[in-house]
C-alpha cells in the first residue's frame, strides 16, 4: 500500500538527481558538508485503529572536518537550537534524526509530505549552521547572514486565531490563555491541578507555541516548547534528553519527531523544544503543534513521569 504522502515524496523528488537507496534516498552535499538520507521505512499496517504505512525518517551525517566537538551535555544543549530532528552523536560523528509517522487517511497530506521534503532539504546545512553557530557570537553572525532567511513574518497570526485555540484547550479541560503571539496550556502530570498559578508546587507540563519568532539561524516560524516542573536540573539531565530522543524514535504511531528533549537555558533544564521555520503564518498551524506537545507530554507522563521525583527512565 502507497499512502498519498509517499505518491507525493516519490513525484516531488524524481526530478532531483538523489542516489537511489533501499526504501528512499541519498544526497552527498558538496565541500564535504555530510550526507542526507531519507527513508520510508515500511510499517504494520492498522495500529490502535490509524492506518501507519511508513515512517519516514530523515537523517544528516555531518563529517567532523570544521565542526566543533560537543561532550554529551553540549550536545543536548545543542538540542534546545535544534530544527528538523534531534541532534546525537554515533560512531564519533555528529548525526540529526527526525521522523514523521505516515498514514494510509492522512487527512493532511500536503502538510506531512512538505514537512518530510523540508526536513530533508534544510536539515544539513541549517543543522550544520546551527552547530557552528555555538562557538562564538561571530560565527552566529556569519552562519545568520550566510542563510539571511527573514527574522519575521510580513504579516503576524491575526490573534484571533490565538484566542480561539485558547478556547478549544479550555473546552478540551485544559488550563489555557494566550497572548498577541502565543497561546499556552497546561497537561497535568500527577495530582489534580489543572495549573501552577493555582498551585505553583502543581506538576504540570506548560506547553507553549509562540507563533512569528525568529530562530538564531533559521529565521522566523513557529516555536513550540514543552517545559517540565523541574526546581533544578537531574544530575543525569544530558542522558536523560537522549534516552527520551531515542525512546520518540522507537515510537510507530506517534506525532512528528520533528524537535528535540534538550538542555535549555538558563538552568540546564531538560526540556522540549519544535521549531518549524516557515515565511508567514501558515493556517491553523499553531494549533496543529499545539495538539502535537498535548499526545507528546501525555506519552512523557504515562511511561515516565514519577509524581514528586520526575522523569523515571529506569
Amino acid at each position: 500500500m502507497t499512502s498519498e504522502v509517499e505518491e507525493r515524496i516519490h513525484k516531488a523528488l524524481a526530478r532531483h538527481p538523489l542516489e537511489r537507496i533501499e526504501h528512499g534516498y541519498r544526497l552527498v552535499h558538496p565541500q564535504g558538508a555530510g550526507t542526507s538520507i531519507l527513508r520510508l521505512l515500511p510499517a504494520n499496517p492498522d495500529r490502535d485503529g490509524l492506518q501507519v504505512v511508513s515512517v519516514a525518517e530523515i537523517v544528516a551525517e555531518y563529517n567532523s572536518a570544521g565542526l566543533p566537538s560537543f561532550h554529551p551535555t553540549g550536545v543536548q544543549r545543542l538540542n534546545s537550537w535544534a530544527v528538523h530532528g534531534a541532534y546525537h552523536v554515533a560512531d564519533g560523528r555528529l548525526r540529526q534524526t527526525a521522523q514523521y509517522s505516515v498514514y494510509s487517511d492522512e487527512p493532511a497530506a500536503h502538510l506531512a509530505a512538505q514537512s518530510i521534503l523540508n526536513a530533508f532539504g534544510a536539515q544539513l546545512p541549517l543543522g550544520r549552521s546551527t552547530a557552528l553557530a555555538t562557538t562564538s557570537a561571530a560565527a552566529l553572525r556569519q552562519q545568520r547572514a550566510h542563510h539571511a532567511m527573514p527574522g519575521r513574518w510580513p504579516k503576524p497570526l491575526d490573534e484571533a486565531a490565538l484566542i480561539a485555540a485558547t478556547a478549544t484547550l479550555q473546552q478540551r479541560g485544559l488550563a489555557a490563555s494566550n497572548n498577541s503571539t502565543a497561546v499556552w496550556a497546561e497537561l497535568p502530570l500527577s495530582g489534580d491541578c489543572p495549573s501552577r498559578s493555582i498551585d505553583p508546587q502543581a506538576e504540570t507540563a506548560l506547553l507553549q507555541v509562540n507563533t512569528g519568532v525568529p530562530h538564531p539561524i533559521a529565521g522566523a516560524g513557529y516555536l513550540a516548547t514543552i517545559s517540565l516542573p523541574l526546581t533544578q536540573a537531574p544530575v543525569d539531565r544530558a542522558e536523560i534528553c537522549a534516552r527520551l530522543n531515542a525512546l520518540e524514535g522507537e515510537e510507530i504511531d506517534f506525532v512528528p519527531r520533528l524537535g528535540a528533549w534538550g538542555l535549555h537555558t538558563p538552568d540546564d533544564l531538560p526540556g522540549y523544544s519544535c521549531f518549524i521555520p516557515t515565511a508567514e503564518p501558515s493556517g491553523a498551524l499553531h494549533m496543529t503543534i499545539m495538539w502535537w506537545c498535548v499526545r507528546r507530554a501525555a506519552w512523557l507522563r504515562d511511561r515516565f513521569w514519577t509524581a514528586k521525583v520526575g522523569v523515571s527512565l529506569r
